[in-house]
């Protein structure tokens, strides 16, 4: 418990110093960097963080998303769905250069360069990893650095290339504060995140913390029996809570692999966001949505992350959702078949 209080001291460190700076998404981005630099210093122990603690904040999560939705926006899905069929080519494409990147540059084997490779979901391609015999660390580290690349990289290309402002003060975009949510509101609210997680958890959902409240919260505020979304202090704490996490996951590792980790991660940053660009022009196209959404949408980050930028930058919350939803799908439902067919084709052609 002590060295999990520290790594929230330290994350909020980090918050009070974005916000010093006025740097954007300070509740996040803050502690993902003060955690992450702390992890590396001598005489510093932080606290990788337990399902416990990060699962409550995704359950947080899942119920703002599905705040997000109405009927008007479930009367506009089909037009969605052309470009959420688009997740498929890219999750393919990501993973060929993906493998090709870690195996010829950085050395690492095949069947953990696949799973390394994966355009999100770090919990689902460790649990795969593991089950497939794959270098477990060295997957960690490369989702774990593509992870906070993304996590920091992404604001400020919105903010540069977008020209969109982001927020540097809290997550209060178009949510209230505590003060002024009613109880009525708050106790289904509770209810839509605990029953959502327990019946997803019940099926083996993937994601179930995040699905589960997220798809039945979705129900509520579409027949509109809730009528607040969740107040914006809580997505502070929650933005607190992922940030940490985040940066955690660098506990223990030297500067050196951190920093090599840290610069393959880059690289293979850079190879997602263009292929992200690329499929987003044609999401663009087919769908008319604007390029803020379209880029979250495509974004090779975690389901809980996105989602969560997606809400802090007054992005289309229901489209980015929808989209990260499916690539969960894939990757829990395909990816494993994919693998196998994938392994005999590496072994003849890479």
């Amino acid at each position: 418990m002590q060295k999990v209080i520290i790594t929230f001291a330290i994350g909020l460190v980090g918050v009070f110093i974005f916000k010093y700076f006025s740097l954007p998404l300070p509740w996040m981005m803050g502690p993902v960097l003060s955690v992450a630099i702390a992890s590396n210093l001598p005489n510093i122990t932080t606290q990788k963080l337990t399902p416990n603690i990060a699962n409550p904040a995704r359950v947080v999560i899942g119920v703002t998303v599905g705040s997000a939705f109405s009927a008007s926006i479930i009367n506009d899905l089909d037009n969605y769905m052309f470009s959420i069929l688009l997740i498929i080519p890219f999750i393919l494409l990501s993973t060929i250069f993906g493998v090709l990147y870690y195996h010829k540059l950085g050395g690492i084997d095949k069947n953990s360069a696949f799973f390394a490779s994966q355009p999100g979901g770090f919990v689902e391609m460790v649990i795969l990893a593991q089950s497939s015999g794959a270098d477990v660390r060295k997957v960690i580290l490369a989702q774990s650095s593509r992870l906070m690349i993304i996590v920091l990289a992404l604001p400020f290309l919105i903010h540069t290339f977008l020209n969109i402002e982001l927020p540097k003060s809290n997550a209060g975009n178009a949510l209230p504060s505590i003060i002024n949510i009613q109880i009525n509101d708050a106790l289904l609210m509770l209810l839509c995140g605990l029953t959502g997680w327990w019946i997803a958890s019940k099926i083996k959902l993937g994601a179930a913390s995040l699905l589960g409240p997220m798809a039945v919260s979705m129900i509520f505020y579409v027949f509109d029996f809730i009528h607040q979304r969740p107040p914006f202090e809580l997505l502070n704490l929650v933005q607190l809570i992922l940030g940490a996490s985040i940066g955690s996951s660098f506990s223990g590792i030297r500067f050196k692999e951190f920093s090599k980790t840290l610069l393959f991660g880059a690289g293979h940053f850079i190879i997602l966001l263009l292929l992200s660009l690329i499929f987003g022009v044609f999401s663009v196209w087919i769908t008319g949505e604007n390029w803020l959404s379209v880029l979250l949408a495509f974004s090779p980050g975690g389901q809980s992350d996105m989602n969560l930028i997606a809400i802090l930058v007054g992005a289309n919350v229901p489209f980015v959702a929808l989209h990260h939803t499916f690539r969960l799908f894939i990757v829990m439902a395909i990816l494993p078949v994919m693998h196998r067919n994938f392994d005999k084709f590496i072994k003849k052609k890479i």
